[in-house]
């Protein structure tokens, strides 16, 4: 199947949506056809143009995603297009990402792809199931930097104590379900783009609030880390070592925690209670690294 995620998400950017009215829109979207999927009983060869007609005929239309795109106010043309099932789906899909990015874009890719090839050593799965746990899991990450202050602090110009230094660039909100940060899933689109993850639907029970889908590492990722995996466990980095010692705690405590703990893990902490929905719940890290690492760049340019 291919990456829905992304034809979803084009297909709000494409009808004007932003911010509020464009979160919305994704839940929407995502539960309309979680609930179009679990109606199927076949999920072989549905993809391409399969997968861009089910989405025209049978999510697009859906009488709650029409309400809500009317009051976002998005062009009488573009709603009718909706309304009729005619959005040229495939026209929106095809951009291709180019893989062309600085160092700490690379280094957030080199980070995602060790933290899921480390959580499913650690859990003895073949992936992170629901689709949303990752955002959950990442967000911990960056959430148990912002709480530490291990490195030296002269220099910090926030509030985010080791996430000042060090962590993913992504700024989190808070979603219905979560943790959400759009940037994270525009970062794990691209390495889907070039084999670096894989991501499928699973048709194991999963929760009607999460999304049915798998990550792993795809070809591309097998290969990196069949050839560089030694390197990547031996990181000598003192910035990108805090940012592992994090991760493996995120492991430690939460790999192996039912989704639903998780979740309510998660939503009883005092920040995410004392966030309003949709606002910001973490800030991301806003320094660029002051280290040269370009053995880690070399690593993920060179697969």
């Amino acid at each position: 199947m291919v990456n829905e995620s992304l034809a979803l998400k084009r297909i709000g950017e494409w009808a004007g949506l932003s911010g509020a009215d464009f979160h919305v829109y994704l839940d929407i979207a995502a539960d309309v056809q979680r609930e179009r999927l679990d109606e199927r009983e076949e999920f072989d060869d549905f993809s391409g143009e399969r997968y861009f007609e089910f989405l025209n005929g049978q999510v697009l239309t859906d009488q709650r995603i029409i309400e809500q795109l009317e009051s976002a106010g998005i062009s009488p043309d573009k709603l009718q297009q909706i309304r009729e099932g005619e959005v040229a789906i495939e026209g929106l899909y095809t951009e291709q990402y180019q893989f062309d990015y600085g160092l700490d874009q690379v280094v957030d890719f080199v980070m995602m792809m060790k933290f899921i090839r480390d959580y499913m050593d650690e859990t003895g799965e073949d992936g992170i199931v629901p689709r949303n746990r990752l955002q959950y899991l990442l967000y911990l990450v960056n959430d148990k930097l912002s709480r530490e202050d291990t490195l030296p602090n002269r220099s910090n110009r926030t509030n985010l104590k080791n996430l000042e230094h060090t962590g993913y660039r992504y700024t989190f909100s808070k979603g219905e379900r979560g943790p959400f940060s759009p940037k994270l899933y525009r970062d794990k689109d691209r390495l889907f783009a070039q084999a670096l993850l894989h991501e499928e639907v699973v048709t194991e029970s999963v929760s009607k609030d999460d999304e049915p889908y798998k990550i792993s590492l795809g070809d591309a990722g097998e290969r990196l880390f069949a050839r560089y995996g030694g390197k990547l466990d031996r990181i000598e980095s003192v910035l990108l070592k805090e940012w592992e010692l994090r991760q493996q705690d995120v492991l430690d405590e939460y790999a192996k925690m039912p989704q639903d703990e998780l979740k309510e893990e998660i939503q009883s902490m005092p920040k995410f209670e004392a966030t309003p929905l949709t606002d910001e719940l973490l800030e991301a890290r806003k320094r660029d690294f002051d280290e040269l690492i370009d053995p880690i760049q070399e690593l993920i340019l060179g697969v």
